[in-house]
């Protein structure tokens, strides 16, 4: 079994790769009570040892860059849609319906 920070960064990577922002946004808080409540079981002594803030910092920063990759490639994406639209020609257009479905 994975101890509880574990297990809470695991599902916030996952929910962040999935590209499900408010989940991501929801588990982020449950990684952050894990982290307080890990730390606060960590012995003063081992404390300055610890890995723990490295590999937090290093999850945030992750998530961060990958958050900001989708949404660029998001923005990039209805970029091209955009311009299929506005460059189909006039018939064809008025002849088959829109059905577009953007999720970010």
């Amino acid at each position: 079994m994975q101890p509880p920070l574990d297990k809470a960064a695991h599902h916030f990577r996952s929910a962040i790769l999935a590209g499900d922002h408010a989940e991501a946004t929801r588990l982020l808080a449950v990684y952050v009570e894990a982290l307080r409540l890990t730390w606060d079981l960590l012995p003063q002594h081992e404390r300055a040892a610890s890995g723990i803030p490295r590999q937090a910092l290093e999850l945030l920063a992750w998530a961060r860059a990958v958050t900001i990759t989708q949404r660029v490639l998001a923005s990039e994406q209805l970029v091209i849609v955009d311009k299929v639209i506005r460059y189909r020609p006039a018939a064809a257009a008025e002849a088959q319906p829109h059905n577009l479905e953007v999720s970010i």
